[in-house]
């Protein structure tokens, strides 16, 4: 892969940027985000699977990710992963807890501390993958997809008085993040077949999690006019209070070519 002009014209002036990036396992992600003027960005998605080329030589093919900058996120997505209240979290315990959940990992183990949330989100990604990006990338920050998410929506969770569910439906997936007045009580991610699925997901944690049905709010994300038509109609059987989340107009959460997590990155920066 050739080396992206539009990219790569920034090299003398990377300090001044916030590099993140997402590896879906078909394109690495990246977002250039300016510390002082959060509305100048540039994004390019860097396919790795059709191209038949490794993480390693897409990195290597952009001089620009490999500079120094003022913050870099590397996101990545895993099946196994827990969240620890900040008082029971330690780099001690970290270990032991991720070890007792899913003795069959054969990775390395990451903890994420997401600051606003009060958790620590422990996750394993691939032991080369991990150490490509620590030996790779200036002081990289490891993140699980989910995280930059889960501190935009604890933001918003914060205003009224209620509890409040927000359900990002993907493609084939539905993430559900799950808050009250006294703060983070649940995320996950589900597979979804059919849009039944996904209802139910989201009604079978209502009622684990005790929510009111008249009173609390579900707030859906994703397409808008696939949740007007096909999810809302049945849920509002069930359930009052239903609104559909409007996430920024502003870079780079107005951005929608971007993968959600890179987003609400700034949600990390504030």
């Amino acid at each position: 892969m050739e080396p992206i002009p539009a990219l790569n014209r920034l090299l003398q002036e990377s300090r001044k940027y916030i590099l993140a990036m997402y590896a879906d396992g078909s394109y690495l992600h990246t977002l250039l985000l300016h510390t002082e003027n959060r509305e100048t960005t540039w994004c390019e998605s860097l396919p790795i699977q059709s191209t038949g080329s490794s993480l390693e030589e897409v990195v290597f093919s952009q001089p620009i990710l490999t500079r120094e900058f003022e913050k870099v996120f590397f996101i990545v997505d895993s099946p196994r992963y827990l969240f620890i209240p900040d008082a029971f979290a330690s780099p001690e315990d970290n270990p032991r807890y991720f070890d007792f959940c899913f003795p069959d990992s054969d990775g390395t183990s990451v903890a994420a501390v997401l600051p606003q949330t009060g958790v620590q989100m422990l996750f394993d990604l691939d032991t080369e993958l991990h150490s490509f990006v620590r030996r790779t990338f200036d002081r990289p920050v490891l993140l699980h997809r989910l995280a930059p998410i889960c501190e935009y929506f604890f933001k918003k969770s914060r205003l009224g008085y209620n509890s409040k569910m927000y359900a990002h439906w993907r493609e084939n997936a539905i993430d559900l993040f799950c808050f009250n007045q006294q703060g983070f009580l649940l995320a996950n991610s589900f597979p979804v077949h059919h849009v039944n699925d996904g209802i139910y997901h989201i009604l079978n944690a209502w009622e684990r999690l005790g929510f009111n049905r008249q009173e609390d709010e579900l707030s859906l994300s994703g397409d808008h006019k696939m949740l007007r038509e096909n999810v809302i109609p049945s849920i509002r059987k069930q359930l009052s209070f239903i609104t559909l989340t409007k996430f920024p107009s502003s870079a780079p959460a107005g951005n929608e070519n971007l993968p959600l997590p890179l987003r609400l990155i700034a949600s990390y920066l504030r």
